[in-house]
């Protein structure tokens, strides 16, 4: 069961990664549309936040604490978020926070490494790149040691992830 756990939530992770590129390609169009702005590195993460981090930690957040309890992925795979105290949206909100910082912060050193451009970016920038990597990693040994039942961030948001009929 645990293989078959891990497989499925792969499986439903590329599912949901393509409804993230999807709408992720709808703002890209927008964008080039009516021509990207100047930003600098606070601005253009407060922009990147507001128009593809924030839509994408609500999908998440709103189906998995809807009443199926599942992204559209989760759905197609058959599984759903189950939380140790039903009907909280905390333990949701928390699991959804845990899972999409990594991916956040590294938005944020992305946008400070163009703002050095040619210069070579101090060390906290680095620090800024190369962490989530490391807690994606750390996130990817815990599921599978968990026979994909819960990664660390699920661990500490008191949720897990079962097979839905």
């Amino acid at each position: 069961m645990g293989r078959s756990l891990i497989l499925r939530r792969i499986a439903a992770f590329l599912v949901d990664y393509l409804v993230i590129i999807g709408y992720a390609l709808a703002v890209l169009g927008i964008t080039l549309t009516v021509g990207p702005p100047a930003l600098g590195p606070v601005s253009g993460q407060f922009v990147g936040f507001a128009t593809l981090t924030l839509p994408v930690f609500l999908y998440f957040f709103l189906t998995e604490r809807g009443p199926r309890r599942a992204t559209l992925g989760k759905r197609v795979m058959h599984l759903r978020v189950e939380a140790a105290a039903e009907g909280t949206r905390g333990n949701i909100l928390l699991r959804n926070v845990l899972k999409l910082l990594p991916w956040e912060v590294a938005h944020a050193g992305v946008h400070w490494v163009r703002h050095f451009g040619d210069e070579a970016p101090p060390t906290w920038v680095w620090v800024l790149l190369v962490a989530p990597q490391l807690i994606m990693l750390t996130y990817l040994i815990g599921m599978a040691a968990s026979g994909g039942a819960r990664a660390p961030y699920d661990r500490l948001a008191g949720t897990s992830i079962v097979r839905s009929p």
